[in-house]
Order: structure tokens, then sequence, then C-alpha cells
């Protein structure tokens, strides 16, 4: 290899993206010590479905299984008009069905709309936080700078609601200030939505819906999954839509890069969004286990907090997360650590209610002799104790006014390819700060009146499913909302 060569490769790798390292492969010892249990694993660290593809999507799936040519990168117009008129009917939305863009699985869509959008370096990215590690990839990959927070450069603010790992659901006002101050400064709002149909204690909105963005759909895109609502995360089928010409931007860099849904799953998606007997059914499922888990938990000394939709529960016991995973390993319960999601959630983590029912069922008797909590640990790493209720920098609340120009601290920026966690400073230059909290630690906590057969339970089964407006309040569980926030410290 000559000099020039041995120069250009060592640029090459001088330009490689620095991912965080993929952070379920440190859980591997503590699966390992949560398989030896006498009762055996119950692992849920991951929102996997477990249960059984519907029944009308696997034959949609069949029907369409000879489809020897190529698929539409912009979707079947049966598919297309499907998702729009699921998104009227369930979420009161309205949107023209070509403005509906199929994707290969809505990670796919996280990790790479930046890129697509045409960002790239010198750009930011607002990553909400805690939130799953792909908004931050997703930046990193286009060579963007992750934020926590309103600065100089945003292109591109993400919301997630209801949110993972927190299940925070944003409100109609949070909502519709991140989107007047996006849209004063010409910047894209993107929502993660693909939990939108599991509100229990609150009812989840599209930021898409009219009560948040005026009837238009401007700078906005809705992002929706077919993976937990549907059980398919096997296929990899989900869509975005909203602002047309973002839309239509989209398409034309997708058909560039082949990026097309199988014919056969644009079948099966088509199906799905058809039918909502399913959702209901499968929401029903996810509401016995909750309240089983949520039992349990409150037994053994968790605060679950937020956790209003979604499918997780966000618990805490005042520990480090490692710690708490490593105690619920002992008694067989596979968990994700807070800190997968971010610094502010280093003592807490997520336990999803992917498990079948009889291993759910095995839960609150191994709680019954998990080891107690260990002293906390001293905060660092950017935990602030207080970021609950000034959400990711707690130096300055998002609702406060922005400091004077002459002593606003610039948003410093991490070595390459680093990940953006915990607090930070920002630079938000002249431009008002949204009024909205998003994302804080300000909602309500849970406490739970138990229950005296922890199994299944038919009568809730029956109760949470799908009532006339979609949602039955309480979701048939005895999960109730206290009127003070929980002290995480």
């Amino acid at each position: 290899m000559g000099p020039a060569a041995a120069t250009g490769l060592r640029q090459a790798r001088h330009r490689r993206v620095r991912l965080p390292d993929f952070p379920w492969d440190a859980l591997t010892p503590f699966a390992e010590k949560a398989r030896a249990h006498p009762y055996g694993l119950v692992d849920l660290s991951v929102g996997t479905p477990v249960d059984a593809t519907p029944l009308v999507v696997q034959h949609a799936l069949a029907a369409a299984a000879n489809a020897p040519g190529y698929p539409t990168t912009a979707g079947t117009p049966e598919l297309r008009d499907a998702a729009a008129g699921w998104l009227a009917r369930r979420l009161g939305v309205i949107v023209d069905p070509s403005a509906v863009l199929p994707v290969i699985g809505t990670k796919e869509l996280v990790a790479q709309l930046p890129g697509q959008l045409g960002l790239g370096p010198g750009d930011r990215v607002w990553i909400p936080t805690p939130a799953y590690p792909t908004y931050e990839v997703g930046a990193l990959l286009a060579r963007c700078e992750p934020v926590l927070g309103p600065a100089d450069g945003v292109g591109l603010v993400w919301l997630n609601t209801p949110a993972n790992p927190s299940g925070r659901v944003l409100t109609v006002d949070e909502m519709r200030a991140v989107v007047g101050w996006a849209r004063e400064h010409g910047i894209v709002v993107a929502s993660d939505e693909c939990y939108i149909e599991l509100g229990w204690e609150a009812r989840p909105v599209s930021v898409l819906h009219p009560d948040v963005c005026g009837g238009s759909h401007e700078g906005l895109l809705a992002v929706h999954s077919l993976s937990k609502r549907s059980n398919l995360a096997g296929y990899r089928a989900g869509f975005v839509t909203g602002d047309p010409r973002l839309v239509a931007g989209l398409l034309e860099v997708r058909r560039h890069a082949g990026a097309m849904l199988p014919t056969p799953v644009q079948a099966a998606m088509t199906a799905a969004l058809a039918d909502d007997m399913h959702v209901a059914e499968q929401r029903a499922r996810y509401a016995n286990r909750r309240a089983v888990l949520a039992a349990a938990l409150a037994v053994a000394g968790f605060t679950i907090e937020h956790s209003e939709a979604g499918l997780y529960l966000w618990a805490t016991r005042g520990e480090d997360a490692w710690a708490t995973v490593d105690a619920l390993a002992t008694v067989g319960v596979l968990v994700a650590p807070g800190v997968f999601y971010g610094e502010v959630g280093r003592r807490h983590v997520r336990i999803a209610l992917t498990g079948p029912d009889a291993q759910i069922a095995t839960v609150p008797e191994r709680m019954a002799v998990l080891p107690p909590p260990q002293a906390p640990a001293p905060s660092v790493g950017g935990y602030h104790p207080d970021a609950r209720t000034t959400g990711a920098h707690p130096v300055t609340a998002p609702s406060s006014a922005p400091p004077s120009a002459a002593h606003q601290p610039s948003a410093p920026r991490p070595p390459a390819g680093q990940p953006v966690r915990g607090p930070q400073p920002r630079s938000t230059g002249t431009g008002a700060l949204p009024v909205a909290t998003w994302p804080t630690y300000d909602a309500p906590g849970y406490s739970t009146s138990g229950h005296d057969n922890p199994a299944y339970d038919k009568a809730a089964y029956d109760r949470a499913a799908y009532n006339d407006a979609g949602y039955d309040g309480n979701g048939g569980h005895g999960v109730q909302v206290t009127a003070e926030p929980p002290d995480i410290r």
C-alpha cells in the first residue's frame, strides 16, 4: 500500500461514525443469573411481543405471498387508504392518503430520518430524555449533534408520546408549545407515536391532531408502528405521515435507496389497520399483565413513575439501576436498567409487559423474596435530583425565560460520535423557549391496591377491552393515580 492509499485509509477511519455500544449486550450476565433460577427466566427486558400475530393479518400475508415483482416505495393505494382511515377513526387525524409512506419498521426510520431530511454536520437534533437510544444514534449517523433541549442549529425535534421507557404522555399544551416554537424557527418536529393505542391513565394525542397543530401539518411528521399494537415486530411494518412536502421528500430519498416494504407485508399492514378488534384484544392482555406486575412491584417497595401509557412500567426503589437489575435477576426476572435511556434513569428500571401470562403469574411470588435495596449512591454523571421538575436542563427550566444573549452559555459539543447523556447547558439565541416543561419528571406517581389473585384476571381482561371511545379510563386494573409526585431522591 502506497503512502497516498495509507493516508486515505487513515482519513476514512477518522471519518467513521463512533456509535455507543449496543446496550443490551451488557445484560448477558444478568440473563444468565436469572435463567439459573429454579422457576426459570422471566424476560421483561425487551418490549418484543410474545402473543400470536392476529389471524386476519396472517391470512392477508399468505394471500399476497405470490409477489414476483418489486413493491412500490410509496405503498399500495389500499395500504395508504387503510392508514388514513385508521388515523381518522382512532386518532381524529385527517390526512390525504398520498401523505402516508410505509417504512421498514419505525426503528429504521428513526435511525435514518435526520439524514433523509438532509441534516448533517453542524446541525443539531433535539432528542427526548429519558429515551430509547435510537434517537441519539440517528443523529450520530447523520453526523449531527444530539442535544437535550432548545439550541442554536437544531434542525429536528423528536417527541415520543407515550414515551419509551417512562410511559409519560405529553399533554396537548406541552405538544402545542413545542410545535409553536419549532414553527417559529423553521424546525421539523417528528413525533414517535408507536404506543398511542396503549393509553391507561391518560389518552395520548397525536402531534397531527387539530388541538395540537391547529389543523395544519406544516413542519410535522408522525411515526406509527404496528409492532406492538398488532404483534407485527417480525414483519417490520410501520409508516410515517404528516406534512405532504416532507413526506414527498422522504419518498424521493427512499426511492433512490431502495427502501421498499415487501408486498406481502404491505397487504398484512392493510388488514391490520382495517381491523380494530385484534387491537382491543391485545390491549386487554397487556392491561391484565400490567395489573399483576404493578401490584407485585408495589408490594416489593417500588415506586412506579409515569407509566400512564405504553408497554412498560418505569420503576425505582431509590438505588442504582444496576443494583436493581442484579436483585431482580436473583429471583429470575430480567429488566432493563434506566441508564440505557440516559443518565436521568440511573435509579430506574424499565419493566416490559411482554412476558407470557404463565410467566407473569409467577412474578408476585418471586417479588416476595426480593433482596432489599442498597443504599442510594451519590448523584453523579449528570443526574440531577430535581430533574423531574426541571426536565432535561435542571439549571434553567424550559418554561422560564431565556438568559440574555450576553450571559447565555453555549452548548458544548462532545467529542465526535460520543453519546449525549444527562443535563447540559444550552444555547437558544434570541428565540423564546417553549412554555412546555417537556421532558420532565413532574407527572404523578402511582400506588396500587394489589390483587388477591395475581394470576389471570378474566374480569380485568374484559373490562380492558375498548369501549366506544377506544379507552376505558383505568384500563381494568388496580393502579390508581396519586395526588403528589413521587420523591425519587
